[in-house]
């Protein structure tokens, strides 16, 4: 499971205001950590006026204890187990852990300083470990599975729907396996975490590193004003290695091919773009990193019980399993692939009034 994506659940949870205080270190003084505590503002959201970027660190240290000191009061409970005193209990243990990690996760995906990003390589693996603790600790899952056989078809509505979700993300997680299969997801959960970490952190550097720098203004025919005067902006903030450059963004397709006449200059920017991470240069490599987790993930797929780790992650999603998605992707081919083609002809027609009777469509083109 992807923990960015487990605790990092958005605003709803930050609508959760629990009104616990921690105490913080946080640039050599002791004080308390906004994180930790009840927003003032509207819907609870977070004052980042009060938030310093040394503060989510300590923040979610913190609230991990907490969660961990909540799942063991759970676990030490000598009553026997009920909805109220396992499955809600349970839901409610992370409360404030899933606020701090939605604001912090949040903010490195959108703007992953040094700082956040150092904070980010600490904060992955004690959520991973936080996470892999809990889904094998069997002492919680007996609690929660003598919940959902005693009083499952009792429960009514959300609570029943809540009993049913957390006992089968128990057991998808690998509670029900063996030991040494537990065990062995256990280290699988983990390597996936620092790839996943890896991969994280490389993509960005390798997007930033392929900039395309442009010489004469004359190649950058089709932008306006304020787009060619960013790229000399963008320029001037990378070293000026030209007086131009074109900055690369995170997607394959960049919005820029839509206008740029240069089609000499488009297609630079289409190979800098889906080069950026494959190898091209070495130091921004990411194939070994992606070959590494399609193992592993494989792996994890057959400890659960399934043919491939598509069908294990596949399972709770309108899709069900690979063998459907390949069938709406063959039928989409079918029908789509005819249309495709009649409109690359179209576009070619058009193209060789003015590019020259052997235009031939590439996919830096298809935009312009």
């Amino acid at each position: 499971m992807n923990n960015k994506l487990f605790f990092a659940i958005g605003l709803a949870a930050t609508l959760l205001q629990a009104p616990v205080t921690v105490s913080a270190q946080s640039s050599g003084t002791s004080q308390q950590n906004p994180l930790l505590m009840k927003s003032n503002l509207p819907f609870g959201a977070p004052d980042f006026s009060r938030i310093k970027e040394s503060d989510y660190l300590p923040a979610i240290e913190a609230a991990i204890k907490i969660k961990r000191d909540n799942i063991q009061k759970i676990v030490d409970n000598k009553k026997k187990p009920t909805f109220q005193n396992t499955i809600l209990a349970f839901e409610e243990s992370g409360i404030l852990l899933d606020r701090v990690c939605s604001v912090f996760f949040g903010l490195t995906n959108a703007d992953k300083t040094p700082v956040l990003a150092e904070a980010e390589d600490k904060v992955m693996p004690l959520l991973t470990g936080l996470e892999n603790e809990i889904s094998f600790n069997q002492q919680l899952f007996e609690r929660i599975k003598f919940v959902y056989d005693n009083e499952y078809a009792k429960l009514k509505g959300e609570d029943q729907r809540l009993t049913e979700e957390i006992y089968k993300s128990f057991v998808r997680s690998g509670a029900l396996l063996s030991a040494e299969k537990m065990a062995r997801m256990k280290e699988i959960n983990s390597r996936i975490s620092e790839l996943q970490q890896q991969w994280g952190n490389l993509l960005p550097e390798a997007t930033n590193h392929a900039v395309v720098w442009v010489d004469n203004r004359e190649d950058l025919a089709g932008l306006s004003e304020a787009d060619i005067a960013q790229c000399k902006k963008d320029a001037e903030m990378r070293g000026g290695k030209a007086p131009y450059c074109i900055v690369i963004i995170n997607t394959t397709q960049q919005p820029i091919l839509a206008s740029l006449q240069n089609r000499a200059l488009r297609r630079k920017v289409f190979e800098a773009s889906i080069h950026r991470a494959d190898g091209t240069n070495p130091q921004y490599n990411t194939f070994p990193i992606v070959t590494e987790l399609a193992r592993l993930r494989a792996e994890k797929g057959q400890i659960m019980g399934y043919a491939n780790y598509a069908d294990y992650s596949l399972e709770n999603t309108m899709a069900k399993n690979s063998a459907n998605v390949d069938n709406f992707l063959e039928q989409l081919i079918k029908e789509y692939a005819p249309k495709a083609d009649a409109e690359t002809k179209a576009i070619e027609e058009y193209a060789r009034k003015t590019e020259g009777s052997d235009f031939q469509l590439q996919p830096y083109d298809r935009f312009y």
